[in-house]
């Protein structure tokens, strides 16, 4: 693909004046429609050093609000987010609707670094698939955001010109800022890793757009021109939406897996008290070896109102030192929360080295109430179980443990629940009309977790479906597979 851009095209001082004037004013313009429209947008600056896409940054951020945009640098990626799963700061970074986000190098400079070899970015961390890339892409062009992606190209030659005046404008600085002086001493081996990532990453949702930095003034005109053609065209599309689908319908190629399972199992008090106490001593230690072994944990809880959630959460973390876990419990997204990709706010949670991170309520909501409700789309929810299922299996590629559990129960057993709640005065607060209502809808409900199940339990984030007519019972079984999870986690 490098080899088909014409590196030797110029324009003239004054033309490039005129054009940049006129440009500069369309793009603040477009900037502002797109912030009235609520359309997030993502533009990705990668290629050569020396190609000045600083002063490009600087010249597109002249022309837009300040207040609209904001910029980021892989290249500033820290010691602490190199423990996180990769995506973790890209998701953290998202722009809200109607924002832009600048990046100066993003998530494809941590990949080149490492495939180019260089020695500082050698740990597996940096070996991200160009496959995870086109899929974590494809996820937020889904849901509406905007992805240019600028690569800036140029000539050894004229590369080896610009890194020189750069060293002598700033001196013995040059060295703190250049990482490494690598790419300048191998060009040839990044143009050989950037013509495979632009081979493997061009895609549909997220197309690259080359541009010759040979010369500064022409990269900048046809940078612009790219932008102003990009912004237009992302709010035609938000204004050609289709028509909103939305069905709870019922798939017959999925099992029952639900009804597999006998609610009858039960534990006598006194058994329950004796495994208890023991749970709860193992888990203590399991605790401590996971923090000195830099084990990350999170644990998910879903279940039917009323199904114990509660309970078996209080009995997971009582024996646990406070400092080392946090328990987020999730309700429905605030009106801030919609303004972003619906998994943004569970990626804000990822627990630190060593710590746990329990969810009372999770991410399967998409597939959850958002179905059955018709607060997502058929093609959202559709879509989510692959998105949830390359979430999860990126956490665990960082080591981090992921264990979800579903608290089950009958029709009955809710209803003398619900029952007992609203005649104890204690307990009227966890009991509301929605709660009720909801009731209506059990069977698509059902429908939706066999499918959730079915769909979502993989090797990597199991789900474990908990007898939970008993409480006891279903403490202990939660308590019990927590431990057997840890525990073979440890020996690895």
């Amino acid at each position: 693909m490098l080899g088909k851009v014409d590196l030797k095209r110029k324009i003239s001082k004054s033309t490039y004046g005129k054009k940049l004037d006129k440009l500069s004013v369309k793009l603040g313009a477009l900037q502002r429609q797109i912030r009235d429209a609520g359309i997030p947008v993502i533009v990705v600056f990668e290629g050569f050093r020396g190609t000045w896409r600083s002063e490009l940054i600087n010249k597109v951020i002249a022309a837009l609000d300040p207040r609209g945009y904001r910029v980021y640098s892989a290249s500033k990626t820290t010691e602490e987010q190199k423990t996180q799963p990769f995506f973790t700061q890209f998701w953290k970074e998202l722009p809200v609707t109607g924002q832009i986000a600048l990046h100066h190098r993003a998530w494809y400079f941590l990949k080149n670094e490492h495939a180019v070899g260089d020695p500082d970015e050698a740990a597996d961390w940096y070996d991200v698939s160009y496959e995870s890339i086109n899929s974590f892409e494809k996820e937020l062009a889904e849901e509406n955001y905007a992805i240019i992606k600028i690569f800036t190209h140029i000539s050894k030659k004229q590369q080896k010109e610009n890194l020189t005046k750069g060293k002598k404008a700033l001196g013995s600085e040059w060295e703190s800022i250049t990482p490494g002086g690598i790419e300048g001493a191998n060009y040839k081996a990044y143009k050989k890793v950037f013509e495979d990532m632009l081979a493997k990453t061009d895609t549909v949702a997220a197309p690259w757009h080359i541009v010759s930095l040979e010369d500064l003034h022409t990269g900048t005109i046809d940078v612009f021109e790219i932008l102003e053609d990009a912004f237009t065209k992302a709010l035609a599309a938000g204004k050609r939406k289709a028509a909103k689908k939305f069905t709870a319908g019922k798939d017959k190629t999925i099992p029952n897996i639900l009804g597999t399972y006998d609610l009858t199992k039960a534990l006598k008090p006194a058994e329950y008290k004796e495994k208890l106490k023991k749970c709860h001593e193992r888990l203590a230690q399991l605790q401590l070896q996971l923090y000195k072994k830099k084990i990350s944990t999170v644990v998910a809880f879903e279940g039917w109102d009323a199904g114990g959630k509660g309970g078996a959460i209080k009995r997971l973390i009582a024996p646990l030192d406070p400092l080392g876990y946090k328990v987020n419990p999730v309700s429905a997204p605030t009106d801030w929360e919609k303004r972003f990709h619906y998994l943004w706010r569970f990626w804000q949670h990822i627990p630190a080295v060593g710590e746990l991170a329990v969810f009372d309520r999770t991410w399967y909501g998409r597939v959850l109430v958002e179905r059955v409700e018709h607060f997502a789309t058929t093609e959202e929810w559709k879509r989510a179980y692959q998105e949830i299922n390359d979430m999860e299996a990126q956490w665990n590629k960082q080591g981090i443990i992921v264990q979800k559990f579903w608290l089950q129960i009958d029709k009955d057993e809710q209803y003398q629940r619900f029952e007992e709640r609203e005649n104890d005065p204690d307990k009227t607060w966890k009991i509301t009309q929605e709660d009720w209502r909801n009731r209506d809808k059990w069977d698509a409900y059902v429908d939706a977790v066999n499918e959730m199940l079915y769909r979502t339990d993989t090797k990597v984030a199991p789900w474990t479906v908990v007898e939970a007519k008993d409480k006891y019972y279903a403490r202990i079984k939660v308590l019990e597979t927590m431990i057997n999870r840890i525990e073979k986690a440890l020996k690895k």
